[in-house]
């Protein structure tokens, strides 16, 4: 079922340390479908966020990573 709202849904990440002050359970996964659909993290210690990749460039990263194969690999925030 597709979230109903057009309030940015927002979800903590149990186990995830914040890249940037590696605070355990601080970080807030944020997804925004209207205007258009975007997704990214924050920390609510430091305030750090991060922009997810769009599929296109996570299709770069695989050729740069070594995943040309089509294969499945890691979707890494930058």
């Amino acid at each position: 079922m597709r979230y109903q709202s057009n309030r940015p849904k927002r979800q903590f990440l149990a186990g995830v340390a914040c890249p940037k002050c590696k605070k355990m359970d601080a970080v807030v996964q944020i997804q925004v479908f209207e205007p258009a659909f975007d997704e990214w993290i924050e920390c609510t210690a430091c305030d750090h966020s991060e922009r997810r990749p769009t599929m296109d460039e996570t299709a770069i990263m695989r050729q740069t990573d070594g995943y040309g194969d089509g294969g499945v690999g890691v979707v890494k925030f930058k």
